[in-house]
């Protein structure tokens, strides 16, 4: 179970990896995907393939990786929940480096209500910033 748990969240890392140059404008190539979460090129090699497999990339070798739906919504999500974090983290004058590593450690356990209702919170403390 735990380490199926590690899986998924592999899974979700290189996910919202590869939307987050999608959305960049960069190609998905093993190059840019192992330059960008600063891992060797075999191991992003290894795990496009398990994506694939999984139908959350079209993946053939020496061609641009493409997300399908299912793998980019599952990266947007992933994104999404990070960009609410880093924000609370930022109303909270959490210094970079330590939100990065928090986040990194909760992004992947949160449900959607709990991201939901920090967003919300996130909202309401920063009117009271600019009000104040």
């Amino acid at each position: 179970m735990e380490n199926n748990k590690k899986q998924n969240i592999a899974t979700e890392d290189y996910l919202e990896t590869l939307y987050e140059l999608e959305i960049e404008k960069k190609q998905l190539s093993v190059t840019n995907i192992a330059s960008k979460l600063k891992i060797s090129k075999p191991s992003v090699s290894e795990m496009i393939k398990k994506l694939a497999k999984e139908n959350f990339v079209i993946y053939e070798k020496y061609k641009e990786i493409t997300l399908t739906e299912k793998g980019r919504k599952i990266g947007k999500n992933i994104n999404h929940k990070h960009k609410v974090l880093e924000d609370f983290f930022d109303i909270l004058s959490v210094n970079k480096s330590i939100q990065l590593e928090n986040i990194h450690g909760i992004e992947h356990h949160l449900d959607q209500e709990t991201i939901d209702k920090i967003e919300k919170l996130n909202h309401y403390l920063k009117e009271l910033k600019y009000k104040g």
